[in-house]
Parts: structure tokens; sequence; C-alpha cells
């Protein structure tokens, strides 16, 4: 649903009210809103009013921040204004455990990176960003349970890593999952069409959470048996 802005032209310092389609959440916070409009600026196009474009200065009342969105001309219904983007995108960090931050910073920075990408709408390489994040997980918790193999866990592909290191099966079947969608976000022939980013997500939280039990586990171990 469009809105009626009031626009500064900044071809010539007109003012002049147009229906503009406003933000429906906020960028910093990611909440759901009606953005309250406290500038609206129009770079009209002389030639084909279609290339407009109309920026919103924008005041989240839940995060209270601000933020600009971009407009593009309704070329459909030749009427007003539909909202394009939002700048800047700002996400909380994917939170872990202390146990997985100390096995694998890499994996938490790769991981939150490609979260970033995702946010920013950079689909074509965020999916390739997950697939690393979960190598370095993988070999990092192979090293953490075979720590003389080290040097050899680190040269290996994935696969043989989690053939040969991966020993329980349900750690297992996540981490092939997980590398089999990583690979397709990264080749040019998709294997398993059916699945994309979210599962591979989905399958690498799943063994995050299985590790981290584990982690634990060794933890509790070690109290009871120094």
């Amino acid at each position: 649903m469009k809105s009626q802005i009031q626009l500064l032209s900044l071809n010539d310092n007109r003012v002049f009210p147009a229906s503009v389609e406003l933000a429906s959440s906020c960028p910093c916070c990611g909440v759901s809103l009606l953005p309250a409009v406290l500038y609206g600026a129009c770079i009209e196009n002389e030639d084909d009013e279609c290339l407009n474009r109309v920026y919103l200065f924008n005041h989240c009342p839940n995060c209270d921040e601000c933020f600009i969105s971009k407009h593009v001309f309704d070329e459909e219904f030749g009427d007003g204004y539909l909202f394009s983007s939002a700048s800047p995108v700002l996400i909380s960090n994917e939170t872990f455990s202390d146990r997985i931050i100390h096995l694998s910073p890499d994996f938490v920075s790769i991981y939150n990176d490609s979260a970033l990408a995702e946010a920013l709408n950079l689909h074509a390489i965020c999916g390739m960003g997950y697939r690393k994040a979960m190598e370095f997980l993988i070999k990092d918790y192979s090293i953490s349970k075979n720590p003389d193999d080290q040097k050899k866990i680190s040269r290996l592909p994935v696969g043989q890593c989690i053939e040969g290191y991966i020993t329980d099966e349900r750690l297992k079947a996540l981490a092939k999952a997980s590398s089999w969608i990583g690979n397709d976000q990264a080749h040019y022939e998709k294997r398993h069409d059916s699945y994309d980013t979210s599962d591979l997500k989905a399958f690498i939280n799943a063994f995050v959470t299985f590790i981290d039990a584990d982690l634990a586990y060794e933890e509790a171990k070690s109290l009871l048996c120094p």
C-alpha cells in the first residue's frame, strides 16, 4: 500500500506529493513497521519518468534508528513509487557457545560474514560462504578429536575428512548433507534442486548443536574423572 509523501525535486527544488510504497521492515533491527518518514527527495529523469528515483529518510520507532530507503517508479500501474531497498543493513551476529567459539573461531567469523551477505541479498555468494564455514567446523572438530593428525586433516578434501574422522552417524549424515548442498552453491550444475541455503543452514545448526553437546559432555567427564 502506498502513502502520500511530500517530495523535494532535486532537479528544480519544487515540492510535490507522490504515492510511495514505504519500507515494510527496518533494515537495522528487522522488525516489521510503518516507518515515520522524516524527509523525501526525488531525482527526476527529464526524458523518461520511469527512471525517476525516490529516496526517503525514515525513523524506526522500535530501535530508534534512522535509515534510507530507495523507491522506483511503478511501471505496472503508472502511479507512484514502489519500495526497492533500504540501508544500512545491520544484523546481529549469530550467537554461538564459548565452546564452539574456542573450537573454531574461523567458523564463527565465516558464518557471520555469510549471514551478512545473505541479509544484503547476495544470495549468489552467501551459500558458498556457509559451505566454507561448515568445512572449517568439520575439520576443527576432527582435529580436536585427533590432534596427532592435524596436518593430515587440514589437507584432506572435506568429504574424506567426514568419512575418515566423523564417527557418529548422526554427525556424519549432517556433515555430508551440508557438504553436498554447499557444493551446489559453488558449482555450475546443481544436483539437489529441492534443497537450498535455508536447508544448508538448518543442517549446519543441527551439526553445531550435536558437537556443542559432545564438547559439554567432554567437559563434564573431565570434571568427574580428572
